[in-house]
């Protein structure tokens, strides 16, 4: 049966919930209505006068009169309570869409605002609607007629994103305007369970918009992959969808294509920042005032990574709705976008299988400017809400860069990092903190993929500059592993790897110089080049089992575009295995490794290897030739006649403490040998975190502060040695 009239088919059902029961009309004609509808409340008010600069939302349980009698609620720009976002990059004329609470749909009109607000339990309030600065409440005018009821089920009543409208910029593609809505709290942690904290209470209620892009031949009737692509700043979404950045080719093949919005709202000092002013993708600080001009941080403060939260939210709620598979879904980004890309693949590594990054400078830089009014000076590098695998906090000015962990995981999906010799944006220019990056990733066993060229920032310019990664817009002119169908189906995110690392000290490979900007005459080093960039692998046949693990790799060498294809015959890198799903060797185990010709069975090479720190099975300097020479696989298994004690590796007495006076928690647990353990946190929904620890013979007490975010709840703690697993409840 044609895709396209299955029943499951999501381009076909988009377009029929764009005609569900539009009403304009919901109850009787007042200034101000308000309902429930898919966990949350829609206030909506009619804006009679000249729009003011924000409106001022209060709510409570009874009527009032004055504000002073109600709590604020939220306090919206114009461009939030009307759809800023949609009308600036998709319709001019567009007005919002909600659910009506009756199955159906509510069209605003042109004159009306919107507030959307998130309960934390059933309940029942008064909400009223001014501009801000007004205190009276006239009945009938600024507040609703009654107390409007509301539920809280978050299991079957949960929030939503909604479709705002469809449209297309490519022939056999549409694209999807989504809206959400946040809940913004100073407490981060205190979440509804289908629904984190996207924002501080200052921005509590703020919209948000992403586009979802698919071919209108779209198979869905199996779980599809989904690919974001985070632009630039100043840029905004419009450009991230089919038909746009020809040169990098980000038409999805089998699965969406989704960009969000990344506007933030609000005064920076004097100035009123609107679409050219973002999160980066990533957050702002807890403390920040969008609404006074005198709002730079007079003292440190914690960036929280609101945007971050955001982001992951929606990709889970479009593997609920939209089919996405959850172990494909891959992120992309240009300059400010490559910085947010960065940093949330490596915040959330198992959620992603690979990011794609164009022309991060890998961190912020001084002098002063407006994002030391979201993030704090670059000098003081403020605090984030993050903590790495050692349980000690990321500074913001650390969440980019392609060194460092965001997260408790010890490995990070596939990165393939692309900069240019002639960038000179002041944000994310070729400089000598760009090679000194790449050398330490490339060192660190990452897996991390380097390419550099000759071209300017924009990709676009690669063509001015004869660039040798993108020169044009057809296959035969640009790489293809930037592809978004290169990416859809290469690489999983529940699949082992092989990290192939230490290119540098191949003397085959290219030399990006001292970080000098220029080529030519003007250059340091080689104009173009790559690490890791020619090394492929067949990802349907990786053998990740308990004692073995194997894949087979090759260099390219049938490319369409040739400098794709390797130059060397053979080049010589050492190994990391990342991401193993089983193949999880005891500390002290033997590993017997071997490289063997496919073509004929001949044993290439071959040695022993020990676990290396934080229980990483690395094999070096393993040789891999162009695929028309030969292929290899590299093998790697339990040597014959290797023992290990496994009853060494248990612990008991083990119980958790709080310290009331600074709400810490604490593992406590005696061990009977030294060891690194996994400990990890799983919530009764299924959602799990974990960091490793190093404990010693005797009693341990291990400070539980990486999970300091988690909301009040009930969840296993698991204790992980190998293959040894203990667990134990914890009430937080």
């Amino acid at each position: 049966m044609n895709s396209w009239l299955h029943k499951n088919n999501i381009i076909f059902i988009l377009f029929c919930l764009l005609f569900i029961d539009v009403k304009t009309d919901l109850v009787a004609q007042t200034q101000i209505k308000a309902w429930y509808a898919q966990g949350q409340v829609w206030i909506v008010w009619e804006i009679k006068d000249s729009l003011p600069e924000t409106f001022a939302i209060y709510a409570s349980p009874s009527t009032f009169s004055n504000i002073n009698n109600a709590n604020l609620i939220g306090r919206l720009f114009k461009k939030e309570y009307l759809p800023g976002a949609l009308k600036n990059y998709v319709d001019p004329m567009a007005t919002y869409r909600i659910p009506n609470g009756s199955g159906g749909i509510y069209q605003l009109k042109n004159n009306e605002g919107l507030f959307v607000f998130t309960p934390h339990q059933k309940g029942s309030l008064f909400f009223a609607v001014v501009p801000w600065g007004q205190t009276n409440i006239l009945p009938n005018q600024h507040i609703t007629q009654k107390a409007i009821d509301f539920n809280y089920d978050p299991d079957k009543d949960p929030v939503e994103c909604h479709l705002q409208k469809a449209y297309s910029t490519e022939p056999g593609f549409t694209t999807f305007a989504y809206y959400l809505w946040a809940d913004g709290r100073q407490n981060y942690w205190e979440a509804r369970p289908d629904f984190p904290i996207m924002a501080n209470e200052a921005k509590n209620g703020m919209p948000s918009m992403f586009l979802v892009s698919a071919s209108n031949k779209v198979d869905t009737t199996k779980p599809i992959p989904c690919s974001i692509w985070l632009n630039g700043g100043e840029c905004g979404p419009g450009g991230n969808v089919p038909g746009g950045k020809k040169i990098v080719n980000i038409n999805p093949k089998e699965g969406l294509l989704v960009t969000h919005n990344d506007d933030v709202f609000g005064y920076i000092l004097s100035y009123l920042a609107s679409f050219e002013f973002a999160s980066h993708h990533f957050g702002w600080r807890k403390n920040y005032d969008p609404f006074s001009k005198n709002n730079a941080p007079n003292s440190v403060d914690t960036v929280i990574n609101y945007t971050q939260r955001k982001y992951i939210w929606v990709d889970e709620w479009m593997i609920r709705r939209l089919h996405v598979d959850p172990y494909r879904i891959n992120i992309n980004g240009h300059s400010l976008g490559s910085k947010g890309a960065t940093a949330i693949a490596k915040t959330y590594p198992d959620h992603f299988a690979s990011a794609t990054i164009f022309d991060n400078g890998f961190i912020e830089y001084d002098p002063p400017s407006g994002i030391d009014i979201l993030f704090g000076p670059t000098a003081l590098h403020f605090p984030t809400n993050l903590y790495n695998r050692d349980g000690k906090n990321i500074a913001y000015t650390d969440v980019m860069n392609i060194t460092d962990r965001n997260a408790t995981q010890r490995d990070l999906p596939l990165l393939r990092v692309f900069h240019a010799k002639n960038d000179i944006d002041s944000g994310s220019k070729w400089d000598d903190y760009v090679v000194k990056q790449f050398y330490a990733s490339d060192s660190l066993g990452w897996g991390t993929q380097i390419y550099w060229g000759e071209r300017a920032h924009g990709i676009e310019t690669g063509p001015e500059h004869n660039d040798h990664w993108h020169n044009g817009n057809t296959p035969d002119l640009q790489t293809h592993v930037d592809d978004i169908s290169y990416e859809e189906t290469f690489i999983r995110s529940n699949q082992s790897f092989p990290a192939f690392f230490n290119h540098h000290l191949d003397p085959k490979n290219n030399d990006p110089g001292d970080g000098t900007p220029g080529t030519g005459p003007k250059g340091v080093g080689d104009d173009w080049g790559c690490w890791g960039g020619y090394h492929r692998w067949d990802q349907n046949n990786i053998l990740d089992i308990n004692d073995k693990w194997s894949v087979d790799a090759w260099l390219e060498s049938n490319a369409v575009f040739q400098n794709d294809n390797s130059p060397e015959n053979s080049l010589t890198a050492d190994l990391a295995v990342r991401k193993p799903q089983k193949f999880l060797p005891f500390p002290g185990r033997t590993l017997e490794w071997r490289v063997i010709d496919l073509n004929n069975g001949n044993v290439l090479q071959s040695g022993l290897s020990q676990l290396q720190a934080d229980l990483l099975v690395v094999i070096p300097q393993i040789t891999v030739y162009k695929e028309n020479i030969r292929k290899v696989k590299i093998l790697l298994e339990y040597l014959t006649g290797g023992t290990h004690n496994e009853s060494n590796s248990f612990y008991s007495n083990i119980y958790i403490n709080s310290n009331e006076s600074n709400d810490e928690s604490w593992l406590n647990l005696i061990s009977n040998n030294d060891s690194n353990i996994n400990i990890k946190v799983i919530h009764l929904s299924g959602n799990e975190i974990s960091f490793m620890s190093t404990i010693h013979v005797g009693e341990n007490k291990i400070s539980l502060r990486p999970f300091e975010h988690l909301p009040q709840g009930i969840y296993i703690i698991e204790l992980q040695n190998n293959h040894i697993r203990q667990s134990l409840k914890w009430v937080k």
